[in-house]
């Protein structure tokens, strides 16, 4: 089974794969995570590229695979966030120039039940997993 490898923009906001044996295919439509297989709109840096970043489109890491997009963000959970509460985390992971950050936070804190700032290693492994599906859906 082959496996993309490289990724680039294509036209109208599309994601060019390239896959191991020089195949290209087009991921075109859907909205950006999708397309970039990157469920927690990561940007590029040192967590995506240790989770096998395969290019950028969009201002945004682009993964070979939904798996690999979905490992990047729970690594960037424990890594980058996990010494901040979800306020902290939000304000960095989503900020304000580019979200609506206080809504978000109030959805984070709504849909985890994680009602304080205890930093997110401290979550049950239950409330983690609600946080990560949280931020997939958005």
């Amino acid at each position: 089974m082959s496996r993309f490898v490289k990724a680039e923009p294509g036209p109208r906001n599309s994601v060019i794969y390239t896959d191991d044996e020089g195949k290209r295919f087009m991921y075109s439509g859907g909205d950006r995570t999708w397309r970039n297989q990157n469920p927690g709109d990561l940007v590029p840096g040192e967590v995506s590229k240790r989770n096998q970043q395969i290019g950028t489109a969009g201002g945004f890491a682009v993964f070979p695979d939904y798996m690999t997009g979905h490992k990047a963000l729970l690594d960037s959970l424990n890594s980058t966030y996990g010494d901040k509460g979800l306020s902290q985390m939000i304000e960095a992971f989503a900020p304000r120039h580019e979200n609506q950050t206080n809504k978000y936070l109030h959805f984070l804190r709504k849909q985890t039940g994680v009602k304080d700032d205890r930093k997110i290693k401290n979550f049950t492994s239950a409330e983690f997993e609600k946080l990560w599906r949280v931020i997939e859906l958005m």
